[in-house]
């Protein structure tokens, strides 16, 4: 499998489009906190052999929303990461945004891991595929 690691010039991209579109404070990123936090992924990738799709897109999510990089919309900005993510790995997901909201939200609350994570956009991927 060939995969695909996200570039931190698009992580800042999504970010203004998802503040130009939506509410949320409008400010400068910090590069050096969202390179640190895109690496986390990079190594995970390299060094413990991630090669599951659906674990890396919860890793981009929980790392950027995680991270506080962005001046607003951190969470936004990791889903639609991840979205993206599993999109250009030929995974579209198209059901249930709110659900997936909130799965972001537990995430970063610790309500649920990384892996539950992964599973939630899993699922719904299948609901997608029917």
């Amino acid at each position: 499998m060939n995969i695909i690691c996200f570039p931190f010039e698009r992580v800042i991209e999504i970010n203004a489009i998802i503040l130009a579109t939506e509410p949320g404070m409008k400010g400068a990123v910090d590069i050096p906190k969202l390179q640190g936090a895109l690496s986390r992924i990079d190594n995970a990738i390299v060094y413990q052999g991630l090669d599951d799709v659906f674990e890396i897109a919860a890793k981009y999510t929980a790392s950027i929303a995680m991270s506080h990089a962005c001046p607003d919309a951190n969470k936004r900005t990791g889903l639609a990461v991840a979205l993206e993510y599993l999109s250009l790995n030929d995974f579209e997901l198209t059901q249930d945004n709110e659900l997936l909201a909130n799965a972001v939200r537990d995430l970063v609350i610790r309500e649920i891991d990384e892996a539950d994570f992964a599973d939630v956009l899993y699922a719904q991927y299948l609901l997608s595929i029917k």
